[in-house]
């Protein structure tokens, strides 16, 4: 029964992660190993060995310059050929009917990849698409199940051999964006059955520090987004399609300019795209 790899990346939420650890001891049975990646500026190994936890897990401090996705990489060199992989983000708490929930959407073994729904005001209310991407990404009601693309890494449970059918590591190119779009796409070009349930609900506390945001603060984040936007599209699509995507985001920002006599985003376009281009 203990066929679940727990993947949590931390990061100076210490508070946020003893509730989730705790939370975890409702699915101990299904637990094989627990594997923390923690990248706090003050060590917090000492407090999380004392918390009542009814599993085996592995604390492993890492680098605060390294991302999020070298955090999960690093977690994945101590897999042992379970047959479930579970990444979590650690502001997340999960209940035992969540947990109960999960094992019988599995069950039936025509899953590969699970994805929970995030518990948010205004669930049942219809969403809007505004791209191509969009449409295939997220169901236009929060509150109804449907297949999906983008696969939160932060959240997602996927079967073994499917994630090694998609590469096994993630991209540590994905800084602040991406990454969903990035791992959901080689999910699916591995032919995984990739199913979003919201009936299995999550508590996504959504922390106001820590974690990932602080590298925001050291980025353009409108320059950074759009050159992994750009970098995502060519890593998974034509050089047609890539260079359709670039005179979009010209033409945008050309407009942007007309109305406001702003350059910015032509020139973020224009660089963004010569970074992303760079990127081998």
């Amino acid at each position: 029964m203990k066929n679940f790899f727990l993947v949590i990346p931390t990061r100076d939420r210490l508070t946020y992660l003893s509730d989730l650890l705790l939370d975890l001891n409702a699915f101990k049975e299904y637990i094989s190993q627990v594997i923390i990646i923690d990248q706090s500026s003050v060590s917090i190994k000492s407090e999380v060995e004392k918390l009542p936890l009814n599993y085996s897990f592995e604390f492993v401090e890492s680098d605060r310059a390294n991302s999020v996705n070298h955090s999960r990489n690093l977690a994945l060199k101590y897999y042992k050929e379970e047959e479930w992989l579970f990444f979590l983000d650690d502001d997340l708490r999960i209940s035992p009917i969540a947990f109960q929930k999960i094992i019988e959407n599995l069950k039936s073994n025509i899953i590969d990849v699970l994805i929970p729904g995030i518990q948010f005001e205004e669930m049942d209310k219809e969403f809007r698409y505004h791209s191509v991407l969009d449409t295939i990404a997220k169901p236009n009601i929060f509150s109804k199940p449907r297949f999906r693309l983008q696969v939160c890494s932060g959240l997602n449970i996927v079967k073994s051999k499917v994630f090694k059918d998609a590469g096994f590591l993630f991209d540590e190119k994905f800084t602040i964006w991406g990454d969903d779009w990035d791992y959901g796409m080689r999910l699916l070009q591995a032919g995984a059955m990739i199913y979003y349930q919201p009936d299995i609900l999550v508590e996504h506390l959504g922390a106001p520090s820590g974690g990932q945001r602080d590298k925001g603060k050291t980025l353009n984040i409108e320059l950074e987004k759009q050159k992994l936007y750009f970098y995502f599209y060519k890593k998974h699509f034509t050089d047609q399609v890539v260079k359709q995507e670039y005179y979009i985001a010209l033409m945008n920002g050309f407009n942007y300019f007309l109305k406001t006599g702003n350059l910015s985003k032509f020139r973020n376009s224009y660089k963004s795209y010569r970074l992303a281009m760079a990127i081998k």
